[in-house]
């Protein structure tokens, strides 16, 4: 079984292209989270959320008095019974065999990752290392696709000093911790670049800058 966290603050207008490309996955043992931050129970966005829950497999959590993008997600880990943990951005799809394709690397990786396509106001596929790649310099260049991730639940927190470049952050951390890390050489997940995305974040380049100092510092 599979845990898949998916936290809501903007973007609510892609949910169902988000959630149907989970429904058809090839591979079905998941559970999905949803967790809406930031906006009330009587509000459009959870109501739009509650209305995914026609498959009893779909959780909609109310989490309005959650600030903010990480604590959100640590606060979701409470509902996830499950080992692994796969992270979908609600602007983001995964292709049907994303799931499928990552559980051969379960026994002997901590993180899994796949290429993506950039789609949107964006057309384009990073470059990012591929195969084991416990060894590169994650100090180069953020080397995971966070909707792409699937991780060990015990190794998951992400911290709010960090709010913006969280995920990165945490591969930061894990990797300092020396462990396994590995790409999936094939596009599995379509990235969503639009005005509100937080790739395009005000800002992003000095939270990485500053990100990346601080880890510095600790090695």
């Amino acid at each position: 079984m599979i845990n898949i966290v998916m936290p809501i603050y903007n973007g609510i207008d892609f949910i169902k292209e988000s959630v149907d490309s989970v429904l058809n996955q090839t591979f079905q043992n998941w559970v999905l989270i949803i967790g809406i931050n930031g906006h009330l129970e009587n509000s459009d966005v959870y109501k739009t959320a509650k209305k995914m829950e026609n498959d009893k497999r779909i959780r909609v959590y109310d989490m309005h008095d959650i600030k903010g993008k990480s604590n959100a997600l640590n606060e979701m880990m409470k509902y996830c019974e499950y080992d692994w943990i796969s992270i979908l951005d609600v602007d983001d799809i995964w292709l049907p065999n994303k799931l499928e394709k990552q559980l051969p690397y379960m026994e002997t990786y901590d993180v899994i990752g796949t290429k993506c396509k950039y789609f949107g106001d964006l057309q384009a596929v990073p470059n990012i290392p591929v195969l084991n790649i416990s060894n590169e310099n994650f100090f180069a260049s953020n080397p995971i696709i966070n909707s792409s991730s699937m991780i060990k639940k015990e190794l998951c927190y992400w911290k709010q000093e960090n709010e913006g470049v969280e995920d990165y952050d945490m591969w930061i951390r894990l990797w300092k911790q020396h462990k396994q890390f590995y790409n999936i050489n094939e596009i599995l997940v379509l990235h969503r670049i639009h005005r509100s995305s937080a790739f395009n974040a005000n800002g992003n380049n000095n939270n990485v800058k500053k990100l990346l100092q601080d880890h510095m510092k600790t090695i």
